[in-house]
């Protein structure tokens, strides 16, 4: 990407190693400071190594402070193993994108493949293309497996809205499963909608599906068949009056971003909104939940 002086933009690149447990409060922290995407560079059984870029305005010593600090606020500091501080251009961002992703399987029907990686045979599956950019979900997080996983064993069209599209991977999936379906996608992040919408277009999907920037309250009464939110625990807490409000009698919700050891938090939310819990599922520290809603 160039400015108008011929000069790449840079990034504050971040560069956090912590201990997997505490990765969902640490990606959130960082958004929460003004990150503007995260990206996964190493993983393994004891720790996580997690890249967040930052513009530039924002002095890079200043950001290493808030970010201990806030780990020191939420107690998790000494989960905190390395801090790491470094400038890269856009090209640069973009290739680590790239490096290391390539096509998956997932489920019986569905493949994720690089837009710029198209596997030669599909082997009869339907190929959901995605250009990640600056945006969550390639389809390689469990949390986004599981969703993917749950789509297709339960989506048999209709409407449905995507919460917290981020690159539009589970409505581009939802329209690829069901040609005949009314679907929306969201998110507070106009980034994230930039992106969702360019994957659209690269899926040929653009005219079917509706991104929008915005928040399900938006969107309470208008009663979808499926509302979907990878988000996280906490934040599907707090929304769950309004994602209710989205879903039809009888119309199913299926939720994920959710640490295993906080899954039953977020199932007494689902029973104290009037919904059942039909199905739960877990891969790794990470689980996902399917509730319906009651019929009239």
């Amino acid at each position: 990407m160039k400015s108008k002086h011929s000069q790449e933009k840079i990034w504050h690149l971040v560069t956090v190693t912590i201990a997997p447990t505490v990765e969902e409060t640490v990606s959130a922290m960082l958004f929460d400071l003004g990150a503007n995407g995260l990206i996964t560079l190493e993983e393994n059984e004891s720790s996580l190594r997690l890249g967040a870029y930052f513009d530039q305005s924002t002095k890079a010593e200043t950001l290493a402070r808030e970010i201990e600090g806030e780990c020191g606020r939420a107690g998790i500091l000494p989960f905190l193993l390395s801090l790491e501080l470094a400038d890269i251009a856009d090209q640069d961002w973009m290739q680590k994108w790239k490096e290391g992703f390539e096509p998956i399987n997932i489920g019986e029907r569905l493949m994720v493949a690089p837009s710029w990686k198209l596997p030669a045979d599909a082997a009869n599956r339907a190929v959901i293309q995605i250009d990640p950019g600056m945006a969550f979900g390639t389809g390689t997080h469990e949390t986004t497996r599981l969703c993917l996983e749950a789509l297709e064993a339960r989506w048999t069209g209709g409407s449905l809205i995507d919460v917290g599209t981020g690159t539009g991977i589970l409505a581009i999936a939802a329209a690829l499963l069901s040609t005949q379906a009314r679907i929306v996608a969201i998110d507070i992040d106009p980034l994230a909608v930039a992106v969702a919408s360019e994957n659209c277009a690269i899926n040929n999907v653009e005219q079917r599906i509706e991104v929008r920037q915005g928040q399900p309250s938006d969107f309470a009464g208008l009663q979808f068949d499926m509302v979907v939110a990878n988000l996280t625990a906490e934040v599907i807490i707090a929304l769950m009056d309004d994602l209710t409000r989205c879903v039809k009698p009888a119309g199913l919700m299926i939720l994920s971003g959710i640490l295993t050891t906080l899954r039953g938090d977020v199932e007494r939310a689902i029973e104290a909104a009037g919904l059942t819990i039909s199905e739960r599922k877990a891969a790794g520290e990470w689980s996902m939940l399917v509730a319906r809603s009651e019929a009239t």
